[in-house]
């Protein structure tokens, strides 16, 4: 296999220590070695997470940069992806989140995935729900062609943002990025900007990665999670040119369920994702 890798992650203040660790290990644990992980920390952290920080540094790959201001996870990835572009030699960028965990042959199943299928431009994975402590919550399967992605774009997320491998050559087009004004549907849009550009997108029907879901999850998704998402996705049917009843009905439905108490949300995310 050949083709490097650079990790991007981003790390701040309310991200578990105990988790980062756990995330950082799976990826030192890759059976595929050939990759540089890159971190940047948005704003203060404790003593805890710098303590922690401060030892993955000394490892040759690793690659860590402190910000003063906590500016959101947009604006730290678009950092990263410019310091990739510039040292070049990067032949992938792989997502990983600072509380989730690998599978050891995640890197390795992916890149050679995408080194046999030359017109896929990103690969995400299904993914095992899991608390905080470590159990096992719920098995996300994805949509695995592009043609099924794009059918169902409007109501299901094309691909798991942690699980994804980008080819590096997808940001040579500096229009693909991620908007940092949007706070929580940043890779929705990005996904969106790169159907509508004609990228190929696809999903390898195995769990690569462990995503963390906490008792604030479901919580969490409020009033204006569920205003930007549906903004989110009339940017869709717009940009893709979508537009169908069937569409806009669920769109509005699937908000108005979204205003309703955490219990009800719960059972509308497992429905819908």
């Amino acid at each position: 296999m050949a083709g490097k890798i650079a990790v991007a992650m981003s790390v701040y203040c309310k991200d578990e220590p105990s988790f980062l660790v756990q995330s950082i290990e799976s990826l030192l644990d890759q059976t595929y070695k050939d990759f540089d992980i890159y971190i940047e920390v948005d704003g203060a952290v404790s003593d805890e997470h710098i303590n922690i920080l401060k030892k993955y540094s000394n490892f040759a790959n690793i690659y860590v940069n402190y910000n003063n201001e906590n500016k959101g996870l947009a604006l730290r990835l678009n950092q990263i992806i410019h310091k990739v572009s510039n040292v070049g030699g990067y032949e992938y960028l792989a997502r990983m989140d600072a509380d989730d965990i690998c599978t050891p042959e995640r890197f390795a199943i992916q890149v050679e995935f995408l080194k046999h299928n030359r017109a896929i431009s990103i690969v995400g994975s299904d993914v095992v729900e899991i608390d905080a402590n470590g159990n096992k919550i719920f098995y996300k399967s994805m949509l695995s062609t592009h043609d099924e992605i794009f059918e169902h774009v409007i109501k299901r997320c094309p691909v798991n943002h942690p699980t994804v491998m980008f080819r590096a050559s997808v940001f040579e087009d500096e229009s693909i990025t991620y908007n940092p004004r949007l706070l929580n549907t940043q890779d929705y849009y990005l996904w969106i900007d790169m159907l509508a550009k004609g990228h190929i997108f696809a999903n390898i029907s195995l769990p690569l990665v462990s995503f963390r879901v906490n008792d604030n999850f479901y919580s969490r998704r409020g009033v204006k999670k569920a205003i930007n998402d549906t903004v989110s996705r009339f940017y869709a049917m717009k940009t893709l040119g979508i537009y169908n009843i069937s569409n806009i009905q669920h769109v509005c439905l699937l908000f108005c369920l979204r205003l309703s108490p955490s219990f009800m949300k719960k059972y509308i995310y497992n429905k819908f994702r």
